[in-house]
């Protein structure tokens, strides 16, 4: 009921009822709040302080829930081989901009968030599909991270998962 657009969760519901729908949506919600009443501690915040790259961090969270979950989803629900296969193809395309995105992002460092000690945004709107990832490899035999085709978020794929945070929450 609190969102009639999508009839789904998550939904942040404010105190005076407003509500905020779509996990990516909360936590930039969250993250603004945080920014504006100053509560935030040094490398606390998921965005980065530059205007332009909090930008592309919100872009590129958006094309992980509108292209490349989508494509990642259709691996599974696929009808025919061949639809896996395409599937597939298309989650390795989305996995490829996501490598250059990585590159461009991190300066080198140890997540999407330009940092070594702790992801940001961006590093947790695909680190939550790692499980679904992981599945694809067990279920379908697809290895769609590696070190092969993509490098950089192969690394980043493991650094994530160790962290002790996404180990708390992510299944093995």
């Amino acid at each position: 009921a609190a969102n009639p657009v999508y009839g789904k969760i998550p939904v942040l519901l404010l105190p005076d009822g407003r509500a905020i729908c779509e996990s990516a949506v909360i936590v930039q919600y969250i993250e603004d709040v945080t920014r504006e009443s100053g509560g935030a501690e040094a490398g606390s915040l998921l965005l980065p302080d530059d205007p332009y790259e909090r930008a592309m961090h919100r872009f590129w969270t958006a094309f992980i829930d509108d292209k490349f979950w989508p494509a990642l989803d259709a691996v599974s629900l696929a009808p025919t081989p061949g639809a896996r296969a395409q599937a597939a193809e298309d989650t390795r395309a989305a996995l490829s901009l996501l490598e250059v995105a990585f590159k461009d992002r991190s300066n080198g460092r140890a997540f999407f968030s330009g940092g070594d000690a702790a992801p940001g945004l961006l590093d947790l709107a695909l680190g939550c599909f790692l499980p679904a990832l992981r599945a694809c490899g067990r279920l379908h035999g697809l290895s769609l991270i590696d070190a092969s085709a993509t490098p950089l978020l192969d690394g980043w794929s493991q650094r994530f998962a160790a962290h002790p945070a996404a180990k708390r929450v992510l299944p093995d």
